[in-house]
């Protein structure tokens, strides 16, 4: 009879431990482990998300631009040309600020092409570089002309200088056509007869582009010299071109070096 009652303690005492572990609200992941049941979730409060970031700067851009201050509206009006409270002597003219504005855009223009790699210089394609001579001593250009037995025609350039470094001429047809060293013979009739100094053989060379009497195409003719390669010991080298377009004989002058783009000589029309 004692033992049965001493049984009946230790059960008694065994399912009260166990029932206050499945009921208790302090550990339920402990209890879960314990009794092999599921536990109820536990509520823990979590700080909200910031999903409002790009919301916030929508807001912000929607909304009106501040009101001006007198200061910005009188800055705004001085530079429109209509000073407040300023004598008419103070106020910026509207040729001023023309003039200003486009030093501003070629500035930032200038900026742009230093960014991507398109700086233009003093030497780009469709600004003209050649120094006209007014008076015209084309003794040296025939010289070497008949030399080399050069042709001419209704209309014929002529590039000469003075050391062995290659030059090359080329002049672009009103077609569009170029005539240079890799198209000497062009479909608009003109032809390149002479080119020079590919290899370094004359101190004074030459190079002619001619077009026969009848078979001159009317319209824009623009002559370029280019520094391809350099021979001599001086990069640098002046040269001196000359246009005949019918009775009409035009010389033009400058330099050139070999880091250089090719120069624009000069632009002529054949009517």
């Amino acid at each position: 009879m004692e033992s049965y009652a001493l049984f009946v303690i230790i059960a008694t005492l065994f399912g009260f431990g166990v029932y206050r572990i499945l009921t208790a609200e302090q550990n339920p992941a402990q209890a879960s482990r314990l009794g092999g049941v599921r536990s109820s979730a536990v509520e823990v409060e979590e700080p909200r998300p910031n999903r409002f970031a790009l919301e916030d700067d929508l807001n912000r851009m929607n909304q009106p631009p501040p009101e001006p201050s007198p200061a910005t509206e009188e800055l705004v009006s001085e530079l429109k040309g209509e000073a407040v409270n300023a004598p008419p002597d103070d106020s910026i003219s509207t040729e001023r600020l023309d003039v200003d504005a486009e030093d501003l855009l070629k500035q930032i223009g200038k900026e742009w092409q230093q960014k991507t790699g398109g700086v233009r210089t003093s030497t780009a394609l469709d600004e003209v570089s050649g120094q006209e001579v007014r008076s015209t001593n084309d003794d040296d250009f025939q010289a070497r002309l008949d030399r080399e037995n050069a042709k001419s025609g209704g209309v014929q350039v002529s590039l000469i200088w003075d050391n062995q470094n290659d030059l090359d001429l080329s002049v672009l047809c009103p077609s569009g056509e170029r005539i240079s060293f890799d198209n000497k013979l062009s479909k608009c009739g003109g032809q390149l007869d002479v080119d020079m100094n590919e290899a370094p053989t004359s101190e004074q060379p030459v190079e002619n582009i001619f077009w026969p009497e009848k078979s001159v195409p009317k319209g824009e003719f623009k002559v370029f010299v280019e520094h391809f390669e350099q021979h001599a010991e001086v990069d640098s080298t002046e040269y001196r071109v000359l246009v005949k377009n019918g009775d009409e004989s035009n010389e033009y002058r400058g330099e050139i070096t070999n880091d250089e783009p090719p120069r624009l000589v000069c632009v002529f029309e054949v009517a």
